[in-house]
Protein backbone atom coordinates (compact mmCIF):
# COMPACT_ATOMS: atom_id res chain seq x y z
CA UNK A 1 0.00 0.00 0.00
CA UNK A 2 0.97 3.26 -1.01
CA UNK A 3 1.37 5.21 2.37
CA UNK A 4 3.65 5.12 5.71
CA UNK A 5 2.85 4.26 9.30
CA UNK A 6 4.28 5.72 11.99
CA UNK A 7 4.46 6.41 16.02
CA UNK A 8 4.74 9.74 16.71
CA UNK A 9 6.62 9.19 20.16
CA UNK A 10 9.38 6.88 18.61
CA UNK A 11 12.75 8.01 18.61
CA UNK A 12 14.89 5.00 20.17
CA UNK A 13 18.82 5.02 20.44
CA UNK A 14 21.07 1.92 20.96
CA UNK A 15 22.88 1.37 24.03
CA UNK A 16 25.67 -0.47 23.85
CA UNK A 17 26.99 -1.14 27.70
CA UNK A 18 29.73 -3.89 28.32
CA UNK A 19 29.35 -7.62 29.47
CA UNK A 20 30.09 -6.63 33.12
CA UNK A 21 27.34 -3.98 33.07
CA UNK A 22 24.90 -6.17 31.24
CA UNK A 23 25.05 -9.00 33.60
CA UNK A 24 24.54 -6.18 36.72
CA UNK A 25 21.29 -4.75 34.83
CA UNK A 26 20.16 -8.62 34.31
CA UNK A 27 20.82 -9.12 37.95
CA UNK A 28 18.69 -5.97 38.53
CA UNK A 29 15.52 -7.00 37.62
CA UNK A 30 15.57 -10.72 39.26
CA UNK A 31 16.18 -8.94 42.65
CA UNK A 32 13.31 -6.39 42.57
CA UNK A 33 9.81 -7.46 43.22
CA UNK A 34 7.89 -7.55 39.90
CA UNK A 35 5.43 -4.54 40.80
CA UNK A 36 8.15 -2.58 41.82
CA UNK A 37 9.90 -2.62 38.42
CA UNK A 38 6.54 -2.19 36.44
CA UNK A 39 5.76 0.87 38.62
CA UNK A 40 9.75 2.50 38.32
CA UNK A 41 9.65 2.16 34.50
CA UNK A 42 5.53 3.30 33.75
CA UNK A 43 7.17 6.60 34.87
CA UNK A 44 9.56 6.61 31.89
CA UNK A 45 9.33 8.46 28.96
CA UNK A 46 8.13 5.80 25.49
CA UNK A 47 11.65 7.07 23.90
CA UNK A 48 13.49 5.74 27.12
CA UNK A 49 11.20 2.44 27.42
CA UNK A 50 12.67 2.12 23.79
CA UNK A 51 16.36 2.47 24.48
CA UNK A 52 16.09 0.14 27.49
CA UNK A 53 14.77 -2.63 25.62
CA UNK A 54 17.94 -2.49 23.55
CA UNK A 55 19.66 -3.14 26.40
CA UNK A 56 19.68 -7.24 26.91
CA UNK A 57 17.25 -9.87 25.78
CA UNK A 58 15.58 -9.92 29.44
CA UNK A 59 15.14 -6.40 29.13
CA UNK A 60 13.02 -6.67 26.33
CA UNK A 61 11.39 -9.32 27.26
CA UNK A 62 10.67 -7.36 30.69
CA UNK A 63 9.31 -4.02 28.98
CA UNK A 64 6.93 -5.76 26.61
CA UNK A 65 5.23 -7.65 29.28
CA UNK A 66 1.30 -7.11 28.29
CA UNK A 67 0.66 -5.70 31.71
CA UNK A 68 3.19 -3.74 31.55
CA UNK A 69 2.56 -2.19 28.18
CA UNK A 70 -1.50 -1.74 28.59
CA UNK A 71 -0.41 0.39 32.30
CA UNK A 72 2.25 2.65 30.19
CA UNK A 73 -1.22 3.36 27.58
CA UNK A 74 -3.61 4.31 30.62
CA UNK A 75 -1.09 6.59 32.57
CA UNK A 76 -0.57 8.10 28.91
CA UNK A 77 -3.99 8.48 27.97
CA UNK A 78 -4.34 9.64 31.89
CA UNK A 79 -2.22 12.87 31.09
CA UNK A 80 -3.02 13.78 27.13
CA UNK A 81 -1.33 15.81 24.86
CA UNK A 82 -2.07 17.68 21.99
CA UNK A 83 -0.48 16.21 18.88
CA UNK A 84 0.27 18.63 16.40
CA UNK A 85 1.41 17.55 12.56
CA UNK A 86 3.64 20.08 10.84
CA UNK A 87 3.28 20.25 6.98
CA UNK A 88 6.35 22.13 5.03
CA UNK A 89 7.26 22.03 1.75
CA UNK A 90 9.14 19.11 1.93
CA UNK A 91 9.27 17.76 5.15
CA UNK A 92 6.12 16.58 7.92
CA UNK A 93 6.61 17.16 11.63
CA UNK A 94 5.07 15.78 14.91
CA UNK A 95 5.28 17.69 18.02
CA UNK A 96 3.42 17.24 21.41
CA UNK A 97 2.44 19.78 24.41
CA UNK A 98 0.66 19.53 27.55
CA UNK A 99 -3.47 19.42 27.33
CA UNK A 100 -5.18 22.23 29.25
CA UNK A 101 -6.33 19.84 32.27
CA UNK A 102 -8.49 22.08 34.36
CA UNK A 103 -10.66 25.21 33.06
CA UNK A 104 -9.29 27.20 35.93
CA UNK A 105 -5.53 26.81 34.82
CA UNK A 106 -4.27 30.27 34.38
CA UNK A 107 -1.90 29.82 31.75
CA UNK A 108 -0.95 31.78 28.47
CA UNK A 109 2.33 29.73 27.45
CA UNK A 110 3.33 26.02 26.86
CA UNK A 111 6.18 24.54 25.43
CA UNK A 112 5.57 21.97 22.62
CA UNK A 113 8.41 18.73 22.41
CA UNK A 114 9.37 17.72 18.71
CA UNK A 115 9.27 14.47 18.31
CA UNK A 116 10.08 13.11 14.84
CA UNK A 117 9.82 14.29 10.96
CA UNK A 118 9.73 12.47 8.05
CA UNK A 119 10.93 13.78 4.87
CA UNK A 120 7.94 13.54 2.09
CA UNK A 121 8.07 15.23 -1.13
CA UNK A 122 3.58 14.97 -1.22
CA UNK A 123 1.45 13.52 1.16
CA UNK A 124 -2.59 13.88 0.75
CA UNK A 125 -3.33 13.65 3.87
CA UNK A 126 -2.98 12.01 8.14
CA UNK A 127 -5.74 10.17 9.84
CA UNK A 128 -6.56 10.90 13.19
CA UNK A 129 -4.10 9.47 15.26
CA UNK A 130 -5.22 6.37 17.86
CA UNK A 131 -2.62 5.76 20.83
CA UNK A 132 0.01 7.18 19.12
CA UNK A 133 -0.11 5.89 15.91
CA UNK A 134 -1.03 7.43 12.56
CA UNK A 135 -1.46 6.83 8.77
CA UNK A 136 0.03 8.87 6.43
CA UNK A 137 -1.16 8.55 3.14
CA UNK A 138 0.99 9.25 0.53
CA UNK A 139 0.01 11.26 -2.82
CA UNK A 140 2.92 10.12 -5.21
CA UNK A 141 0.73 8.25 -7.73
CA UNK A 142 1.05 7.39 -11.03
CA UNK A 143 -1.52 9.58 -13.21
CA UNK A 144 -2.06 7.60 -15.62
CA UNK A 145 -3.29 4.54 -13.62
CA UNK A 146 -6.83 4.04 -13.53
CA UNK A 147 -6.40 2.18 -10.02
CA UNK A 148 -4.66 4.14 -6.77
CA UNK A 149 -4.28 3.00 -3.47
CA UNK A 150 -5.25 5.00 -1.19
CA UNK A 151 -5.07 3.69 2.91
CA UNK A 152 -7.09 6.20 4.76
CA UNK A 153 -7.24 5.27 8.56
CA UNK A 154 -5.82 3.62 11.42
CA UNK A 155 -8.30 2.36 14.94
CA UNK A 156 -8.13 0.51 17.73
CA UNK A 157 -9.92 -2.67 19.02
CA UNK A 158 -10.42 -2.19 22.82
CA UNK A 159 -11.60 -5.67 23.14
CA UNK A 160 -8.95 -7.88 21.12
CA UNK A 161 -6.45 -4.49 21.84
CA UNK A 162 -5.60 -4.66 18.15
CA UNK A 163 -4.43 -1.73 15.97
CA UNK A 164 -5.92 -2.04 12.42
CA UNK A 165 -5.56 -0.29 9.12
CA UNK A 166 -8.30 0.25 6.78
CA UNK A 167 -7.07 0.75 2.94
CA UNK A 168 -9.38 1.38 0.50
CA UNK A 169 -8.43 0.72 -3.73
CA UNK A 170 -10.34 3.63 -5.83
CA UNK A 171 -11.03 3.44 -9.56
CA UNK A 172 -12.26 7.00 -11.45
CA UNK A 173 -12.62 8.09 -8.13
CA UNK A 174 -14.67 5.53 -6.80
CA UNK A 175 -13.88 2.83 -3.62
CA UNK A 176 -13.70 -0.33 -5.06
CA UNK A 177 -12.26 -2.16 -2.84
CA UNK A 178 -11.98 -2.60 0.97
CA UNK A 179 -9.12 -4.07 2.61
CA UNK A 180 -7.62 -4.54 6.55
CA UNK A 181 -4.70 -5.16 7.90
CA UNK A 182 -3.77 -5.97 11.68
CA UNK A 183 -0.59 -4.34 12.76
CA UNK A 184 1.79 -6.30 15.04
CA UNK A 185 5.01 -5.99 16.28
CA UNK A 186 6.85 -8.56 14.57
CA UNK A 187 5.14 -11.59 12.43
CA UNK A 188 3.79 -11.62 9.03
CA UNK A 189 0.64 -8.98 7.89
CA UNK A 190 -1.13 -10.08 5.70
CA UNK A 191 -3.93 -7.55 3.86
CA UNK A 192 -7.36 -9.54 3.79
CA UNK A 193 -10.80 -8.29 2.02
CA UNK A 194 -13.66 -6.42 3.66
CA UNK A 195 -17.34 -6.84 2.39
CA UNK A 196 -18.61 -3.28 2.26
CA UNK A 197 -22.50 -3.03 0.91
CA UNK A 198 -22.59 0.65 -0.44
CA UNK A 199 -19.58 1.47 -2.79
CA UNK A 200 -19.10 4.87 -2.00
CA UNK A 201 -16.43 8.11 -3.16
CA UNK A 202 -13.22 7.79 -0.86
CA UNK A 203 -13.76 9.43 2.63
CA UNK A 204 -13.20 12.82 4.09
CA UNK A 205 -9.69 12.43 6.14
CA UNK A 206 -11.60 13.26 9.38
CA UNK A 207 -12.34 10.28 10.61
CA UNK A 208 -12.79 9.18 14.30
CA UNK A 209 -13.31 5.85 16.82
CA UNK A 210 -15.69 5.69 19.34
CA UNK A 211 -15.96 2.07 21.58
CA UNK A 212 -14.13 0.27 18.68
CA UNK A 213 -16.44 1.68 15.86
CA UNK A 214 -14.46 3.67 13.08
CA UNK A 215 -16.85 6.70 11.81
CA UNK A 216 -16.28 8.67 8.69
CA UNK A 217 -18.15 11.11 6.09
CA UNK A 218 -18.43 10.00 2.38
CA UNK A 219 -20.86 10.51 -0.49
CA UNK A 220 -22.38 7.19 -2.19
CA UNK A 221 -21.88 6.97 -6.01
CA UNK A 222 -25.38 7.01 -6.17
CA UNK A 223 -25.64 10.08 -4.62
CA UNK A 224 -26.38 11.24 -0.97
CA UNK A 225 -24.21 11.75 2.10
CA UNK A 226 -23.12 9.58 4.63
CA UNK A 227 -21.47 8.21 7.46
CA UNK A 228 -19.84 5.03 7.69
CA UNK A 229 -19.39 3.12 10.65
CA UNK A 230 -17.14 0.05 10.60
CA UNK A 231 -16.89 -2.20 13.25
CA UNK A 232 -13.29 -2.96 14.53
CA UNK A 233 -13.54 -6.26 15.39
CA UNK A 234 -16.18 -7.90 13.41
CA UNK A 235 -15.02 -5.74 10.18
CA UNK A 236 -18.72 -5.18 9.36
CA UNK A 237 -20.08 -1.84 7.14
CA UNK A 238 -23.09 0.24 8.52
CA UNK A 239 -24.30 3.15 7.75
CA UNK A 240 -26.02 5.84 9.12
CA UNK A 241 -28.27 9.09 6.99
CA UNK A 242 -27.47 12.58 7.94
CA UNK A 243 -29.70 14.63 8.76
CA UNK A 244 -31.62 17.34 7.26
CA UNK A 245 -29.30 20.45 8.26
CA UNK A 246 -25.83 18.67 7.97
CA UNK A 247 -23.90 18.91 5.09
CA UNK A 248 -20.77 16.69 4.08
CA UNK A 249 -18.15 18.89 5.64
CA UNK A 250 -19.55 18.73 9.43
CA UNK A 251 -16.64 17.85 11.79
CA UNK A 252 -17.14 14.87 13.38
CA UNK A 253 -16.27 14.51 17.37
CA UNK A 254 -16.27 12.33 20.08
CA UNK A 255 -18.67 14.01 22.28
CA UNK A 256 -18.63 11.91 25.99
CA UNK A 257 -18.22 8.77 24.37
CA UNK A 258 -21.16 9.47 21.47
CA UNK A 259 -20.81 10.05 17.86
CA UNK A 260 -21.54 13.84 17.21
CA UNK A 261 -21.47 16.25 14.18
CA UNK A 262 -20.51 20.35 14.68
CA UNK A 263 -21.86 23.54 12.26
CA UNK A 264 -20.77 26.52 13.20
CA UNK A 265 -22.80 30.00 12.39
CA UNK A 266 -22.44 31.48 10.03
CA UNK A 267 -19.98 29.73 8.32
CA UNK A 268 -20.18 26.06 8.74
CA UNK A 269 -16.38 25.45 8.54
CA UNK A 270 -15.39 27.66 10.82
CA UNK A 271 -15.56 29.73 14.00
CA UNK A 272 -14.51 33.44 14.20
CA UNK A 273 -14.85 36.14 16.81
CA UNK A 274 -18.01 37.25 15.05
CA UNK A 275 -19.42 33.86 15.82
CA UNK A 276 -22.52 34.15 18.03
CA UNK A 277 -23.12 30.07 18.24
CA UNK A 278 -22.22 26.77 17.14
CA UNK A 279 -24.61 23.86 16.67
CA UNK A 280 -24.10 20.24 17.96
CA UNK A 281 -26.20 17.14 16.48
CA UNK A 282 -25.12 13.92 18.58
CA UNK A 283 -26.05 10.72 17.48
CA UNK A 284 -28.44 8.67 20.21
CA UNK A 285 -29.11 5.76 17.67
CA UNK A 286 -27.28 4.89 14.96
CA UNK A 287 -29.43 2.15 14.01
CA UNK A 288 -32.64 4.51 13.71
CA UNK A 289 -30.54 7.65 12.56
CA UNK A 290 -31.63 9.60 15.40
CA UNK A 291 -29.78 12.57 15.66
CA UNK A 292 -30.29 15.02 19.32
CA UNK A 293 -29.66 18.77 18.30
CA UNK A 294 -28.15 20.98 20.46
CA UNK A 295 -27.09 24.93 20.38
CA UNK A 296 -24.08 26.04 22.11
CA UNK A 297 -24.26 29.98 22.61
CA UNK A 298 -20.97 32.05 22.92
CA UNK A 299 -20.38 33.91 25.88
CA UNK A 300 -19.69 37.62 25.25
CA UNK A 301 -15.98 37.36 25.94
CA UNK A 302 -15.50 34.97 22.96
CA UNK A 303 -14.86 38.22 20.62
CA UNK A 304 -12.95 39.46 23.04
CA UNK A 305 -10.32 36.42 23.27
CA UNK A 306 -10.54 35.47 19.81
CA UNK A 307 -10.40 38.66 17.90
CA UNK A 308 -10.18 38.34 14.05
CA UNK A 309 -9.09 34.66 14.07
CA UNK A 310 -10.84 31.75 11.99
CA UNK A 311 -10.55 28.71 13.90
CA UNK A 312 -11.03 25.36 13.06
CA UNK A 313 -12.96 22.73 15.47
CA UNK A 314 -10.35 20.11 16.71
CA UNK A 315 -12.10 18.29 19.21
CA UNK A 316 -13.41 18.06 22.97
CA UNK A 317 -11.40 16.98 25.98
CA UNK A 318 -12.41 15.04 28.75
CA UNK A 319 -12.79 18.16 30.74
CA UNK A 320 -15.84 19.15 28.09
CA UNK A 321 -13.73 22.03 26.28
CA UNK A 322 -14.28 22.80 23.02
CA UNK A 323 -10.50 22.97 21.28
CA UNK A 324 -10.02 25.72 18.32
CA UNK A 325 -6.90 26.45 16.47
CA UNK A 326 -6.19 28.24 13.07
CA UNK A 327 -5.08 25.75 9.87
CA UNK A 328 -1.79 27.18 9.47
CA UNK A 329 0.84 29.36 10.57
CA UNK A 330 2.51 32.93 9.47
CA UNK A 331 6.31 33.48 9.89
CA UNK A 332 5.44 36.49 12.26
CA UNK A 333 2.48 35.71 14.59
CA UNK A 334 2.64 33.05 17.50
CA UNK A 335 0.73 29.93 17.34
CA UNK A 336 -2.37 30.02 19.70
CA UNK A 337 -4.87 26.72 20.64
CA UNK A 338 -7.93 28.07 22.14
CA UNK A 339 -10.20 26.11 24.80
CA UNK A 340 -13.71 26.88 25.24
CA UNK A 341 -15.52 25.06 28.53
CA UNK A 342 -18.96 24.84 28.04
CA UNK A 343 -20.14 24.05 31.39
CA UNK A 344 -18.15 27.55 32.92
CA UNK A 345 -18.86 29.11 30.09
CA UNK A 346 -14.53 29.81 29.86
CA UNK A 347 -12.22 30.76 26.62
CA UNK A 348 -8.36 29.89 27.68
CA UNK A 349 -6.09 31.31 24.88
CA UNK A 350 -2.71 29.26 24.96
CA UNK A 351 0.44 30.13 22.88
CA UNK A 352 2.25 27.23 21.80
CA UNK A 353 5.90 27.80 21.67
CA UNK A 354 8.96 25.45 20.35
CA UNK A 355 7.72 24.96 17.23
CA UNK A 356 9.86 27.75 14.92
CA UNK A 357 11.03 24.22 12.77
CA UNK A 358 7.85 24.78 10.81
CA UNK A 359 6.96 28.48 9.58
CA UNK A 360 5.81 30.41 6.61
CA UNK A 361 2.17 29.19 6.34
CA UNK A 362 2.90 25.48 7.23
CA UNK A 363 -0.14 23.79 7.46
CA UNK A 364 -0.54 22.78 11.29
CA UNK A 365 -3.09 19.68 12.04
CA UNK A 366 -3.97 19.60 15.90
CA UNK A 367 -5.43 16.26 17.65
CA UNK A 368 -6.66 16.57 21.06
CA UNK A 369 -6.21 13.55 23.41
CA UNK A 370 -2.92 12.20 22.46
CA UNK A 371 -1.44 9.36 24.47
CA UNK A 372 1.59 6.53 23.57
CA UNK A 373 1.27 2.95 22.82
CA UNK A 374 4.22 0.65 23.56
CA UNK A 375 2.78 -2.21 21.63
CA UNK A 376 4.61 -1.54 18.48
CA UNK A 377 7.63 0.15 19.42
Amino acid sequence: MNSRGCNVSDDPQTICPSSSQLSAIDDLLLKLPIDLIVDIFSRLRLKSIARCRCISKRWASFLRRSDFTELFLTKSLASPQLLFACRTHRELLFFSSPQLQHPDENLSTITANHHVSFPFESFYDISTPVNGFVCIRDDLMLKERKTQELVSVIWYDPIEKQHKVLAMIKRYDTVVDHQVLTLRGSGNMTWRKAECGIPHFPPNPDSICIRGVLYYTARASSGGYMIVCFDVRSEKYSFVKFTEREKYFATLINFQGKLASLMAHPNPLFISGTSTSFEMWILLDPEKHGWYPRIFNLPPTWKDVVGGEELLFRGVTATNEFVFSCNCKSSSEPFHVYYYNFIKETITRVEIQGMGAFERGSIVGIFPNHGADLKLV
